[in-house]
């Protein structure tokens, strides 16, 4: 028969403990008859407060004391300075058995409570009621313990919550992971100021995985305000200030990138989508597929430029926005004490640096030199004149887009100079694919001595 130990103080469940050891009867004296035979015995249980915090938990018990230590669990050694303690002197104090619920209780026991920081701290003495009751749960046998303090005592749920955390690892981990978060989120901001004051062109690729980034943005911050509670607020606060401004230039970004005002049903349809599927994942983050998908945040920046040619300037400040989330799935595959107690695994930490490190060498060479580029061949660079390229100069003669160059271009090339007037006729411009914007006879005259942009330097393919 396995007895299961239940530690419940102030309604407040404190541990939870198994033992395998088998009874040949299943009735109430075994199960205190097994406590007495293990007294001073060290037995490894699981507090189950509030995130599942692994505590040691060691009893004694000679029908004449009932003695409970809590010690924090941290790197296998339950001996710390710290620990709570409770101490029932059970000797001048007459119980009553209930026969039809199993319980034995104890009134008016004396008790010393002890939050120790130091074994040396004097014990607070007061009057307590404990209650141990045996209840049988199909093949298991369930030892409840209850406690509560008389008002004298001043011990409440908050006062030993506060201790158990604020000594225990899960304090470190909190800490940890807290200010991962900040500085991953002061380093997304910094780079998104910076990136916007750069005046990016718009680009749906780079819009799009800026939206990967925003959801996750926002899911990280539903998760960081279920994982913090009231005694955790130091650490929350500068978390979830951190994590709204980066939500707000993540909605900036995207509605620079966007030059949108108004949606239509199919973009919002998409963006629902995307919401849902990254929240998925977030709830597979356990599984190593979940954290491999959920760093692909290149993915569709690079298939959008590989299919339309459409690439952007190479701009570290938007690998500075983009790359920085790659750090905390890092951390819950390569950190063993980490706050989601996910399992170390040296192989999907190397893979999802391998995944990283793979986006970003196919974005710099689309960026850079025009490669894994399916349309660059065929790139049209011709775009309609309009209000918005009035207000822009040419980077090769100086003059204002929205005035005709008299440039004459030096080429007997009867497709260019056709090219050229048919451009002039329709007071067209030319884009190229890193999105700069020239006169039509600045740029082919450009384009004969070198296939680079004149701004960026990135290769550009031919005119079709």
């Amino acid at each position: 028969m396995r007895i299961i130990l239940f530690l419940l103080i102030f309604d407040y469940v404190m541990c939870q403990v198994s033992s395998n050891t088998t009874f040949a009867q299943g009735n109430t004296q075994s199960v205190y008859q097994y406590l007495i035979e293990n007294q001073n015995q060290l037995i490894i249980g699981q507090w189950t407060a509030s995130s599942e915090h692994l505590v040691y938990l060691n009893i004694v018990f000679d029908n004449q004391n009932f003695l409970l230590e809590v010690y924090p669990k941290q790197k296998n050694n339950y001996r710390e300075t710290h620990h709570f303690r409770l101490s029932y002197s059970l000797s001048n104090s007459s119980y009553h058995f209930d026969s039809v619920k199993n319980r034995m209780t104890w009134q008016n026991v004396l008790t010393e409570v002890t939050l120790l920081n130091s074994k040396n701290q004097i014990p607070i003495s007061c009057k307590a009621t404990l209650e141990l009751e045996t209840q049988k749960y199909q093949d298991s046998k369930n030892l409840n313990i209850y406690s509560k303090f008389d008002k004298e005592c001043q011990m409440t749920e908050e006062k030993i919550k506060l201790f158990i955390f604020n000594n225990s690892n899960q304090s470190l981990q909190i800490q940890t992971y807290s200010m991962l978060i900040i500085c991953v989120s002061l380093f997304q901001i910094i780079n998104s100021h910076y990136y916007l004051n750069s005046k990016p062109q718009p680009n749906q690729g780079s819009s799009l995985s800026i939206s990967i980034i925003l959801i996750q943005d926002i899911c990280i911050c539903v998760f960081s305000s279920l994982l913090f509670n009231t005694q955790r607020f130091n650490y929350y606060l500068p978390c979830l200030a951190c994590q709204l401004i980066t939500i707000l230039f993540d909605l900036k970004l995207k509605a620079k990138l966007q030059m949108k005002d108004n949606y239509n049903k199919k973009e919002i349809l998409s963006f629902l989508c995307q919401m849902l599927s990254i929240t998925f994942l977030f709830f597979q983050i356990k599984q190593s597929y979940g954290l491999f998908l959920l760093n692909l945040y290149l993915l569709p920046q690079i298939i959008f430029t590989l299919f339309t040619g459409k690439r952007q300037k190479l701009n570290y400040n938007y690998i500075g926005v983009i790359f920085p989330r790659v750090i905390l799935s890092l951390y819950f595959s390569g950190y063993a004490n980490n706050i989601l107690f996910l399992e170390y695994n040296l192989v999907v930490f190397g893979l999802i640096l391998l995944i990283s490190l793979i986006q970003f060498i196919f974005y710099f060479c689309q960026c850079q030199y025009g490669l894994f580029i399916l349309e660059n061949i065929k790139f049209n660079y011709f775009i309609k004149s309009t209000e918005d390229y009035s207000k822009q100069d040419c980077s090769i003669c100086l003059v204002n887009l929205s005035n005709i160059s008299t440039h004459k271009l030096n080429s007997e090339e009867p497709v260019l100079i056709q090219t050229l007037n048919m451009a002039n006729q329709k007071q067209l411009l030319m884009n190229t694919p890193c999105n700069h914007v020239f006169h039509p006879s600045c740029l082919i005259q450009w384009m004969q001595i070198n296939l680079i942009c004149p701004l960026c330097k990135s290769s550009l393919p031919q005119i079709c």
